[in-house]
């Protein structure tokens, strides 16, 4: 109970006692006695015939804004109070119009921010105690609602408030209200300066576009957080996503070049870039693929049919597939030597990069995977079997890799699970059942 009055105290005692004997209002008079009564609601009846009768009176208008500042606060629902603190505004803003065309502006019109301030502090701290307040949360449906409802009632009370806007926009998104979300933080980063702001408010605001997948603003709010935070490898890293996301590999490669340019022992920028240019290997892998499968299909028609024309048709598409994918082989190649050599300058320069050493074993695992591939589609069972003991040296390079990466970070049960599907292709089966276990698969 206390807690709902306190509000309605500080804001009467911020009303003051008028100096002398009284206004030469008395409908003035008349609605500051029902605020002080605890009655906005009259209050604001009798501010409202004071506004009639002496429009030129900046009291009327005071005195409304204080009863609806009042009345706002008796409300339970933030959604409700809304309208009330809308009004509230527009009645202070009338008021200080007002007294700035008199010549001795009444006292009551330097009150208005602290008021604001108070009811601000009242909106915000609800929605604080909304969002984390365990015994308070249990006492509506939806508690975060409720908060999200609180912290925009305190954006419209002090529109300045950096605070309220940053902290709506992280209690929206914990609300899955990305929408409002997005226009918060977009707001926050707006109104403050550029020194305040971190690395972390752009990734925030670009997380929330995502979550809208609206890829488009995700690349555009990395472009600006680039430009504030040149150097900020989570930012260019997922810059560099998003253009891969975008399907421009090419520039993902770009802006991460440029980084290792600026700066070749930084290990995570080698990371980064080795990272990107693996990517767009295994992008064209996935053509080859595509086009081997083309390839069976037009061969098995080839096989079924009889019509010369067809015939020479299909020879000619599966040619052409063929050469497609000579090339795309080649490019792959040389990506993924690059990728491997950017991999080891990580490793280089930070030789304790788990990160570095697990993309070599997928890399390598890959490659592995492709020769196996290769031998299940060979008749020749002389040839399948030095296909299979190459794929199987890869595998054994890749179970290395993986192996050092699971040293490195023994809790990562990504890195065990890679290692039993290696053990298991190896036979080795004891070190498989050691890996399961630690993988968590058991």
């Amino acid at each position: 109970m206390l807690m709902k009055k306190l509000p309605y105290i500080v804001v009467t005692l911020l009303i003051g006692i008028l100096i002398g004997c009284g206004s030469t209002n008395p409908l003035v008079d008349e609605a500051k006695s029902h605020i002080e009564d605890q009655n906005p609601q009259a209050a604001l009846e009798s501010a409202e015939k004071a506004i009639q009768q002496y429009p030129q009176d900046p009291l009327g208008f005071y005195y409304k804004g204080v009863a609806l500042g009042d009345l706002a606060g008796k409300k339970e629902d933030p959604e409700v109070r809304r309208d009330f603190y809308k009004r509230m505004n527009k009645a202070f803003e009338q008021a200080q119009e007002v007294a700035s065309k008199t010549e001795d502006p009444p006292s009551e019109m330097e009150r208005i921010t602290s008021i604001k301030k108070v009811l601000w502090q009242t909106e915000h701290n609800r929605g604080v105690k909304m969002a984390r307040n365990d015994s308070l949360k249990n006492t509506v449906e939806n508690p975060l609602k409720y908060s999200v409802g609180h912290f925009k009632n305190a954006t419209i009370v002090q529109p300045d408030s950096s605070l309220s806007w940053n902290t709506l926009a992280s209690v929206a998104s914990m609300n899955k209200d990305f929408e409002e979300a997005v226009k918060a933080k977009s707001q926050y980063i707006e109104m403050v300066p550029d020194t305040t702001l971190k690395p972390l408010d752009y990734r925030q605001l670009a997380s929330f576009h995502y979550q809208l997948d609206n890829q488009q603003k995700v690349l555009e709010t990395f472009q600006k957080g680039q430009e504030q935070f040149p150097e900020d490898q989570d930012i260019i890293k997922s810059l560099a996503d998003t253009y891969n996301r975008l399907g421009k590999p090419d520039k993902a490669i770009s802006v991460v070049k440029q980084l290792v340019e600026k700066d070749p022992e930084n290990p995570r920028f080698h990371l980064v870039l080795g990272t990107q240019i693996y990517q767009k290997a295994l992008k064209i892998r996935d053509k080859i693929a595509s086009n081997s499968d083309k390839i069976l299909q037009l061969q098995q028609e080839l096989r079924d049919t009889n019509n010369e024309t067809k015939t020479d048709k299909l020879k000619e598409q599966i040619s052409s597939l063929k050469q497609n994918n000579d090339a795309h082989l080649s490019t792959m190649k040389e990506l993924t030597k690059k990728a491997e050599s950017e991999l080891n300058a990580t490793l280089k320069y930070d030789k304790d990069n788990d990160v570095a050493y697990n993309t070599l074993g997928v890399l390598y695992q890959n490659r592995a995977k492709a020769l196996f591939e290769k031998r299940n589609r060979t008749t020749d069972n002389e040839k399948a079997n030095k296909i299979d003991a190459k794929g199987k040296e890869l595998l054994k390079k890749a179970m290395g890799y993986y192996e050092k990466a699971a040293e490195i970070k023994p809790e990562n049960k990504d890195y065990w699970k890679s290692l039993f599907s290696i053990y298991t292709v190896l036979g080795m089966d004891k070190k498989a059942k050691e890996a399961m276990k630690k993988a968590g698969m058991q």
